[in-house]
């Protein structure tokens, strides 16, 4: 655990895989800034118990003004931002000849201008100071699809195209951009599907690893592109983290059991 002080933002941070996210850095040495369209209170606590540092704010991240406000409460309460991992995001089940423009405005307007809000708010002062990463989630849905998720598939590859670009342009100004792209991953909004007969079995036998993500799984694949030490000569990059499904993509059924998960402008999954 590294002793200088640093600051690390995670957006959707109040559960599933945005709490552990901000828990791994915490256990790198940020002090965390946890922020969700919930309270954070029990992320805030469970890092505090650990004997880390965090605060809690409320953000709606598809609001482009209360994330530019987010950002500068976050340098004034809590100093410069090292590091963001936008873990925000929300999914819903819709075969495509019933999506109108309120189901498919809804994914665009969280998991891609949510995205590109935080990237972009959070990009000025790291390039100012010519130092700073941002991790976004992208996912396997972003190239590998599946019935009624034709919406999230192209929010999935937005943000693949969003890294490239910013990572290209942020890249000279000393900012790495970066994205973890989960497989099935265990999170409060799966595990309803995961629990019903045969599928969490038909999910891990489609992965070469036999077995489905947890969303420790994620903390490590966002600690690991967020350190400065570990991956300073890694940016515009997409690191897969889904058990070797993709190298195939066949037999999986995730997805097709789901009539609808809960879903806030910002959510943790």
């Amino acid at each position: 655990m590294t002793t200088a002080r640093r600051v690390a933002l995670v957006t959707g941070a109040a559960r599933g895989m945005g709490a552990d996210v901000a828990h791994r850095l915490a256990r790198d040495g940020y002090e965390l800034a946890v922020a969700d369209v919930r309270s954070c209170d029990e992320t805030v606590a469970a890092i505090s118990s650990d004997g880390g540092v965090a605060r809690g704010y409320e953000c709606d991240i598809a609001d482009w003004t209360a994330v530019g406000e987010l950002v500068d409460a976050v340098e004034r309460d809590q100093g410069p931002l090292h590091a963001v991992a936008q873990v925000a995001g929300v999914y819903r089940n819709v075969d495509f000849l019933d999506l109108d423009p309120q189901s498919w405005g809804l994914l665009m307007d969280v998991n891609v201008d949510g995205s590109f809000h935080v990237t972009r708010h959070a990009a000025r002062p790291m390039a100012e100071r010519g130092t700073g990463s941002i991790v976004l989630i992208s996912s396997t849905a972003a190239w590998l699809v599946w019935d009624t998720a034709a919406h999230y598939t192209v929010s999935k590859a937005a943000i693949d195209g969003l890294v490239k670009g910013a990572a290209y342009e942020l890249g000279p100004r000393g900012v790495r951009v970066n994205s973890v792209a989960p497989g099935t991953i265990r999170t409060p909004s799966t595990e309803g599907e995961l629990a019903m007969p045969g599928v969490e079995a038909a999910e891990a036998g489609a992965c070469p690893l036999r077995r489905v993500g947890e969303t420790t799984d994620i903390a490590e694949a966002v600690a690991f592109l967020s350190d400065p030490a570990r991956a300073s000569w890694i940016t515009g990059h997409t690191l897969v983290v889904d058990g070797g499904y993709s190298t195939h993509g066949e037999g999986s059924s995730f997805g097709q059991h789901v009539d609808t998960i809960p879903a806030g402008n910002g959510g943790g999954a």
